[in-house]
């Protein structure tokens, strides 16, 4: 009976330190939508430009601009894997956090047009 009691407060204790551990290791949402929004400039980035290079690899073109966003942001891999599994397990928040990143690329899209319309007159 002991033992049982033991390894109930073991595992509670266990499991109450994982969920610590857990929320830790997700990025922040607002992080997230920013990582979002700069996949989304990289992988316009690739469709626009470097994709025209038929010799190239597409998918490893986008992998390669992704891992420079992740080292621009300081996230690692297993890190922003862990964050978009946790979000996606999430679709209220997930649905939230694309459709800010959306938007945000969107703004960001017009203000480059209005800067260059700018320039060229």
């Amino acid at each position: 009976m002991i033992r049982i009691l033991f390894l109930c407060i073991i595992l509670f204790f266990s499991s109450c330190s994982s969920q610590q551990d857990k929320s830790a290791a997700i990025i922040e949402k607002n992080e997230m939508t920013e990582l979002f929004r700069d996949i989304l400039l990289a992988e316009g980035y690739v469709e626009s430009y470097l994709s025209k290079d038929t010799t190239l690899n597409k998918d490893t073109l986008l992998r390669r601009e992704i891992d420079l966003v992740l080292r621009l942001h300081k996230v690692d891999a297993k890190t922003f894997s862990r964050s978009y599994r946790y979000y996606k397990g999430h679709p209220d928040v997930f649905k939230l956090l694309m459709d800010s990143a959306s938007s945000r690329f969107s703004k960001d899209k017009e203000d480059a047009h209005q800067k260059f319309k700018k320039l060229a007159l």
